[in-house]
C-alpha cells in the first residue's frame, strides 16, 4: 500500500471515529493498531507492546505527576486565597486593583500548578469579590479566564512536557522559552485593565476597605514560601543544578512542607491531591501512548519522506506554510482540547518547521500560544466550560462568552509579535542552555 493511500485512509478513518464521538485517544489508538496489523502484519503488533512499555516506564514522564502533585498540595494549602487577600492589600484603593491582583495570583498559580488552578480557585474567590464591588462582568470573568490560561505558557506547564516528549525537544528549553511570552501576556492583560479603568471608570470602581501598612507587610509572609519554592524549582533548572524531573521532585517535597507548615497536611488533603494527580497523569499517559504509536507507524510507513518531498516541491515562501499551520491549529483548537491537537499535529508539524529552517523551540512556543488561544475560543474553549462550572449564580454562558474577545485579541497580538520577533522565545533558552 502506498504512503499516499495510507495517509488518506488513516486520516479519513480517524475523522470518522471522531465524528462518531469516540475520544481522541481511543480513536487514534484503534486506527493505528488496525493499520499496523493491515499494513505490516500481525508480527508488527509487537511494537505496540514495546512502545507502550517504553512510555509508561520513561523517567522523563515522571515530571508530570511530580509537578501536578506540587500544584495540588499548594492549592489545597490555601495559597490562592491568601495570595489574593495579601496582594489586594498592596493594591487597595487602586482602580481595578482586584482584577490586577487576580491576574497576578493566576501567574503565581501557573508557576505552581499549571493550567486549571487559576480559573477554578480564582473563579470561586476573585469573581464573587469583584462582582461584590460592582466590577463589570466582562472584566471579572475575563481577567480570571485569561489569567488562568497563562498556565499553558508559563512553566511548569504540563502541555509543554507533553509537547516536548512528543516532539523530542528539551523540556528545560521549552520551559524558559515560554517565560517571556507568558509574562508579556500577563503585563498586557494588566495594561488593558488599567486602560479600562481610565477610559471607563464605572466598570472598575475603587475599593473602600481600610488597609494599614502593618496588614500589607504581614501579608508578605503568606506569599514568601510559595515564591521561594517556585524560584528554587526554576532556579535549579536555570543554573543546571537539577534536571526538570529532579526539580519537580524538589517542588513536590517543598509543597508538602508548605502544606504542613500551614497546618493543612491532613489525610484528606493527601488523598485528594494524590487522586487528582493520578487522574491527570493517567489522562496524559493515555494520550501519549497512542500518539507515540501513531508516530512510529506513520514514520515507518514513509510519511517523513512524503511530507518533506511535498514541502520541498511547494513554490511558496516558508512563511506562508508557517501561517497556514497556525490557521490549522486555530481551527482545531476551536473544537478539540489542546492535548488532542498536540497529539495529532505536533509529530507532523514539527519536522516540517525544522525542514523550513525554523527554530524548534520558537515553533513550539507558537504552537502552545495557539493552544492557549484555543482555551478561550468558543464553542469548545475549556476555560469557558471551567468558568461556567464555578461562576456565581446569575452568570450566564452569554456573559462568559462576551468577556473573552478583548483577551483573545491580546493573545493574538502576542502570538503575532512572537512570530515576527523570535528572540522573545529563543533568547532566554539560548542564554540558559
Amino acid at each position: 500500500m502506498s504512503i499516499e493511500l495510507i495517509t488518506i485512509s488513516l486520516f479519513c478513518g480517524l475523522l470518522f471515529l471522531l465524528a462518531l464521538g469516540m475520544p481522541v485517544t481511543f480513536a487514534l489508538g484503534a486506527i493505528t493498531v488496525v493499520f499496523t496489523y493491515a499494513v505490516d502484519g500481525p508480527d508488527a503488533l509487537y511494537t505496540v507492546a514495546t512502545t507502550t512499555y517504553q512510555q509508561i516506564t520513561s523517567a522523563t514522564l515522571m515530571t508530570i505527576p511530580l509537578f501536578i502533585i506540587m500544584g495540588n498540595l499548594l492549592v489545597r494549602s490555601g495559597i490562592s486565597e491568601r495570595m489574593f487577600t495579601g496582594l489586594n492589600y498592596w493594591l487597595s484603593g487602586v482602580r481595578g486593583g482586584l482584577a490586577i491582583v487576580s491576574i497576578m495570583v493566576c501567574v503565581a498559580l501557573a508557576m505552581c500548578g499549571g493550567f486549571g488552578p487559576g480559573i477554578l480557585t480564582m473563579g470561586l474567590v476573585a469573581v464573587p469579590a469583584m462582582l461584590k464591588h460592582n466590577y463589570s462582568k466582562s472584566i471579572a470573568l475575563g481577567t480570571v479566564m485569561a489569567g488562568g490560561v497563562l498556565g499553558e505558557i508559563i512553566p511548569p506547564a504540563i502541555i509543554m512536557i507533553i509537547f516536548a516528549f512528543i516532539a523530542r525537544i528539551s523540556i528545560g528549553k521549552l520551559f524558559f522559552g515560554g517565560l517571556i511570552p507568558g509574562f508579556l501576556l500577563a503585563l498586557c492583560y494588566t495594561v488593558y485593565v488599567i486602560l479600562v479603568g481610565i477610559l471607563q471608570p464605572h466598570h472598575l470602581p475603587k475599593t473602600t476597605e481600610t488597609v494599614t501598612w502593618g496588614m500589607r507587610f504581614a501579608a508578605l509572609r503568606e506569599i514568601f514560601l510559595p515564591c521561594m519554592l517556585v524560584l528554587l524549582v526554576l532556579g535549579s533548572i536555570f543554573f543546571g543544578i537539577a534536571t526538570p524531573t529532579e526539580a519537580a521532585g524538589v517542588g513536590a517535597l517543598g509543597a508538602l512542607v508548605i502544606c504542613a507548615l500551614h497546618g493543612k497536611l491532613t489525610m484528606d488533603v493527601v488523598r485528594e491531591s494524590c487522586a487528582e494527580t493520578l487522574k491527570i497523569t493517567g489522562m496524559a499517559l493515555w494520550i501519549l501512548i497512542p500518539a507515540t504509536l501513531f508516530g512510529v507507524f506513520y514514520s515507518s510507513a514513509g510519511a517523513q519522506d512524503m511530507l518533506m518531498g511535498f514541502i520541498e516541491s511547494l513554490e511558496v515562501n516558508r512563511w506562508v506554510v508557517l501561517i497556514f499551520m497556525q490557521l490549522i491549529l486555530v481551527v482545531f483548537g476551536m473544537f478539540m482540547d489542546d492535548y488532542a491537537v498536540v497529539t495529532i499535529c505536533a509529530p507532523i508539524m514539527m519536522p516540517i518547521a525544522i525542514l523550513l529552517g525554523f527554530d524548534p523551540i520558537w515553533f513550539a512556543i507558537l504552537f502552545i500560544l495557539n493552544m492557549q488561544l484555543a482555551y478561550l475560543s468558543p464553542p469548545f474553549g475549556w476555560a469557558l466550560i471551567l468558568m461556567k462550572g464555578v461562576a456565581p449564580p446569575g452568570i450566564t454562558t452569554t456573559d462568559i462568552w462576551r468577556s473573552v474577545p478583548p483577551f483573545m485579541l491580546i493573545q493574538l497580538l502576542i502570538l503575532i509579535t512572537v512570530m515576527f520577533v523570535p528572540e522573545l522565545a529563543t533568547w532566554l533558552p539560548s542564554k540558559v542552555f
